[in-house]
């Protein structure tokens, strides 16, 4: 089993009481990247897969400074040794985590950059350049009325982590919209806990923050069933369509309480 969430202190995805707005943890520098071997092989070599058919690399208004903190940040602090580079995205492809960088001047803030090999749903050329809170606008129940306030709190202080949860029936770790998704079969179900843990750091003397993006997936045995059946029965039906549950939620929780 993946020690992703045995450290202590760590939330649960879906055990704690929420079912789609996750909660921030403060957490300390030497937390801030997670290393297990076999893992770290397996996102390397879908990563790979993913940047041969699919747009992955994305820029716009990057300032120079704020590309270099992050480029020299991730080279001196990452877990183990990376092959010196001099493109941040050359650093990136030698990491288990997908890279964005969100840039604030003043009142204005954008998604500045994206080396994103494995997203969940979203295409990183569709969001280059966006504003935070278009960023999160699909996500029901967030209120992003202040969400210039949260990349200042992301830029000056922290870091941060939080996780995001999907149930999945395909083993994988890209789930790009592009490549169809198998449906939930009651008849022969194969279901996983997709976890994106989302860690991040601030640049405040650049005027920038860094999201790492690390994609894990819970198998059948991992999975605590009643507490997925319980959060899944208490969302709602906005709830229910983002995460993709709609058609199947019922039949889902059956499956998760009887098997």
């Amino acid at each position: 089993m993946s020690d992703l969430f045995n450290y202590e202190h760590v939330p649960h995805p879906y055990r704690d009481g929420y079912s789609v707005l996750p909660r921030l943890r403060k957490i300390p520098r030497e937390e801030i990247f997670r290393y297990e071997p076999s893992h770290f092989q397996r996102c390397l070599t879908e990563k790979k897969l993913a940047r041969e058919s699919q747009i992955f690399e994305v820029e716009q208004r990057l300032n120079d400074n704020l590309r270099e903190a992050v480029r020299v940040f991730l080279l001196q602090e990452y877990p183990i040794p990376l092959n010196p580079a001099a493109s941040l995205g050359e650093v990136v492809e030698q990491m288990q985590e997908d890279v964005v960088i969100h840039a604030l001047e003043g009142e204005d803030d954008w998604m500045a950059y994206g080396h994103v090999c494995l997203p969940s749903s979203w295409r990183p050329e569709e969001k280059i350049g966006q504003h935070l809170r278009s960023l999160h606008t699909p996500i029901p129940g967030i209120n992003l009325n202040n969400s210039s306030q949260l990349v200042e709190t992301m830029v000056h202080h922290g870091p941060f982590e939080r996780f995001i949860w999907s149930v999945v029936f395909d083993d994988r770790l890209n789930f790009h919209p592009d490549i169809p998704k198998t449906p939930f079969d009651v008849n022969k179900p194969t279901v996983y806990v997709k976890v994106e843990r989302q860690v991040t750091v601030g640049f405040p003397e650049q005027f920038g923050g860094l999201f790492l993006l690390s994609e894990s997936l819970l198998n059948e045995d991992e999975i605590d069933r009643p507490a997925l059946a319980n959060s899944i029965r208490k969302m709602n039906d906005a709830e229910l369509e983002y995460k993709g549950l709609i058609d199947c939620a019922a039949e889902l929780v059956n499956w998760l309480e009887c098997t």
